[in-house]
């Protein structure tokens, strides 16, 4: 019998077995009589906890660490930057290249609002990343 006392009933959760996302209709439901392998739930890359509710109703926050966000923002910001970078430069060469056409003329309104669509991107990315260091 000393195979039987080797059995790990929970062995599999540990391997691989994605988090339980409960759908809108499941959340409001009481989880008491639920089997026990769909309370198991993970946490970071190597926890699995079980329990009856969602992890959201347990731990506040949305599972990512705050300079993980920050460093991504701040990544998306120079992206954008370096975007807003080469409208300036199709801009200077567009006004350079000589008399203005009708084909020109929307070419440059088509640059200015794509400029102006990223420098609000930026200036909302900027604002969350000031919302993030807050935190």
């Amino acid at each position: 019998q000393a195979s039987g006392s080797l059995r790990f009933s929970t062995g599999s959760a540990w391997f691989g077995l994605a988090p339980s996302v409960p759908n809108g209709m499941e959340m409001h439901k009481p989880r008491e009589n639920l089997p026990q392998y769909k309370t198991l739930q993970r946490i970071q890359k190597n926890y699995v906890v079980r329990c009856g509710e969602p992890l959201e109703n347990i731990i506040p926050g949305t599972g990512t660490k705050p300079v993980s966000t920050i460093r991504r923002v701040e990544a998306d910001i120079r992206k954008l930057r370096v975007e807003l970078g080469q409208i300036a430069e199709e801009e200077l060469l567009s006004q350079a290249s000589g008399p203005v056409s009708l084909q020109k003329k929307n070419q440059q309104q088509e640059l200015a609002n794509k400029k102006d669509e990223l420098t609000e991107k930026v200036k909302q990315l900027e604002q969350q990343l000031v919302d993030l260091a807050v935190l």
